[in-house]
């Protein structure tokens, strides 16, 4: 019996990611409005509490690593290499001169996570509004950082101090680092990207691992009612914006009643992050979006497709249970 919304909940998330980079993308004035800012910082939160979770009940380093791994990188490198391999077929020159030209440090920088060195393939949707092959993809970075993190912190740092003043002496801290980040931003000129990384994002994941050790019993689902309008009219004022978010998480999660997800569509979530960006992308150099109805119903069947496909096939068969 389903006891939780996790499922459900990471599904419709990914789904707001994914029409918010529909309406960036094609410059739709509805769709850009969708709140995917907000549906990442809702996955941050999920993350801090299960993989908190998983790690303090596994005990075990190596079979952390190895869950974490297998859940990640296996789709992650097929979906490299798949788009790899499709920017290879609508290049004009050789193998040797699409590797000198940029498609060999995509796959070098993306292989590691680090799609912020080189986020294109040569000659592949450069007519597009951005030529991004998966601009979704920053966010498993600080996901795959907070994995590493994640031992150091309640493996090595608890030694000084207990798991729950740990985790709220680290959530200050990445408040703290958010608002001096945010100065030199402000004052200074650096990119306002910097503040979207760790560790100033860390707060979002700390705030979902205290319910490890305290839960906000106290929240109420009618407290939806005064949490929602905080995070999209208060997103200004960060502490109050973050707390919002992860209480807006938990009352979905264990207040709202539980809503099962079919084992025939199985937890798509990942599968729907990783996968629309190069099908929005492509739909949208072959001129499919000419129709946002069109290009947005095309769309939404072959990301849900994938996303399906690559769970029953590949994700499902690799889940480390104990």
């Amino acid at each position: 019996m389903v006891k939780n919304n996790f499922d459900v909940l990471r599904i419709f998330l990914a789904v707001l990611v994914f029409y918010f980079h529909i309406g960036i993308e094609t410059q739709n004035e509805y769709l850009m409005y969708v709140p995917g800012g907000l549906a990442v910082h809702c996955f941050f939160v999920i993350s801090g509490y299960l993989i908190v979770k998983s790690y303090l009940k596994r005990k075990s380093l190596s079979t952390y690593v190895k869950s974490r791994f297998l859940r990640i990188y296996p789709l992650y490198f097929i979906v490299i290499t798949t788009a790899f391999i499709f920017g290879y077929f609508h290049y004009s020159g050789s193998f040797i001169d699409d590797i000198n030209n940029g498609a060999g440090k995509y796959l070098a920088s993306n292989y590691v996570f680090a799609n912020f060195l080189h986020p294109t393939l040569p000659g592949l949707f450069e007519n597009n509004f951005q030529p991004f092959v998966n601009a979704a993809l920053w966010t498993i970075k600080i996901e795959v950082m907070f994995y590493i993190c994640v031992p150091i912190i309640y493996g090595v740092l608890n030694k000084k101090l207990d798991n729950k003043k740990l985790t709220i002496l680290l959530g200050l801290v990445s408040i703290c680092c958010f608002y001096t980040v945010q100065y030199f931003i402000e004052y200074h000129g650096l990119p306002a990207s910097i503040n979207r990384q760790l560790p100033s994002m860390l707060v979002f994941f700390m705030l979902g691992a205290y319910w490890n050790f305290a839960e906000p019993k106290f929240l109420r689902l009618w407290h939806l009612l005064i949490l929602i309008p905080i995070v999209f009219f208060l997103q200004s004022w960060f502490v109050i914006y973050a707390f919002a978010v992860s209480f807006i998480v938990y009352v979905i999660v264990f207040k709202l009643k539980p809503i099962a997800v079919s084992k025939r569509i199985g937890d798509i979530s990942y599968g729907i992050y990783i996968w629309h960006f190069p099908i929005l992308q492509t739909l949208i150099m072959y001129g499919f979006f000419k129709n946002i109805y069109q290009g947005t119903a095309i769309a939404t069947v072959l990301v849900f497709s994938f996303a399906m496909i690559s769970w029953h096939f590949i994700e499902s068969k690799l889940v480390v249970r104990h």
